[in-house]
C-alpha cells in the first residue's frame, strides 16, 4: 500500500516495529526504517505506534530533532486520518508538542487548544505532587496563542508549584504588557513568592523594558526587591546596587 494506505499489519508486527522505532539506544537507520514501515502500514494502530516516537529523546540532539520533524511532516501528509490517533495520544501522553503542532495545521488552532487543555485537565487530577505530564503540558501552552490559553495561564500563575508558575508566567508574558504586567506585579508583591521566581521575573522585565510604575511604591515598601535590582523613576527594573 502507499502512503498511509489501509494495508494489512497485525498487532504483533506493529508492536515489533514500535519497539524498534522507539529504541533510543538503537541505530538511527533501524529506527527510521521501522518508522517508515509503520507509515506504510498506515492503519490507526500503526499511526498511534508511530506517535510513540515523540516520547523518546535520542542523545544526539540533531538526529532526534530530524526524526521528529520527519514524523511531523508525515502527520501533515496523513491529514484528517491522523486526527483521531493524535487526539488519543495527547489524552494519555506528555510528549505532545509535535502532535499538537500537527493537529493545529490539520484541524485548526481551536481543535489543538481544546485537546491541549483537556489533556491538562486530566493531568491535574493525578495524585502525584507534580507529575511530569502536567509540567510538560504547561510548558506547551506558550506555543498555542489563543484566548482560552491566555485564560488558563492567568490561573496557573497562582499554582502552588514553582515550576508551573514559572512556565505559566513565561507563557503569559508572550501576550504583552497589557495582559501580563499586573499579574507579574502581583507575583512580585506576594510575600510567599520564592526568590527564584522573582529573580526570573526581574530579569525578564529588564529584557522587555516593561514598567512597574503603578506598583513601584508598594514593591519598594514591601522589601521584595533584591539589593542588586532597582526601579528607575519610570518603574522599570534596572541592575545596580542600592
Amino acid at each position: 500500500m502507499g502512503l498511509f494506505g489501509f494495508g494489512g499489519g497485525d498487532a504483533a508486527k506493529i508492536d515489533r516495529l514500535k519497539k524498534k522505532a522507539t529504541n533510543k539506544y538503537g541505530q538511527a537507520i533501524e529506527r527510521t526504517t521501522a518508522m517508515r514501515q509503520l507509515r506504510q502500514i498506515g492503519t490507526p494502530d500503526a499511526l498511534e505506534a508511530l506517535l510513540e516516537r515523540f516520547m523518546v529523546n535520542v542523545d544526539v540532539t540533531i538526529t532526534d530533532h530530524d526524526e521528529k520533524r520527519e514524523l511531523y511532516e508525515w502527520l501533515l501528509e496523513a491529514g484528517e486520518r491522523a486526527i483521531g490517533p493524535i487526539e488519543r495520544f495527547v489524552a494519555t501522553h506528555d510528549g505532545v508538542y509535535w502532535p499538537l503542532k500537527a493537529l493545529k495545521e490539520i484541524a485548526g488552532i481551536d481543535r489543538a487548544v481544546d485537546g491541549l487543555l483537556a489533556a491538562l485537565d486530566r493531568a491535574e487530577t493525578l495524585s502525584q505532587r507534580v507529575n511530569e505530564q502536567r509540567v510538560q503540558l504547561v510548558s506547551n501552552l506558550r506555543d498555542f496563542p489563543h484566548p482560552k490559553t491566555l485564560a488558563r495561564l492567568k490561573l496557573l500563575v497562582h499554582d502552588k508549584h514553582d515550576e508551573v508558575r514559572l512556565m505559566a508566567l513565561d507563557g503569559l508574558m508572550t501576550y504583552g504588557e497589557a495582559d501580563a504586567v499586573a499579574l507579574v506585579a502581583e507575583r512580585i508583591l506576594d510575600l510567599e513568592e520564592t526568590a527564584r521566581v522573582r529573580h526570573v521575573l526581574f530579569e525578564q522585565l529588564i529584557d522587555l523594558q516593561w514598567s512597574l510604575g503603578p506598583w513601584k511604591e508598594a514593591i519598594e515598601a514591601a522589601g521584595v526587591l533584591p539589593t542588586h535590582y532597582q526601579l528607575d523613576a519610570a518603574g522599570k527594573v534596572i541592575r545596580g546596587f542600592r
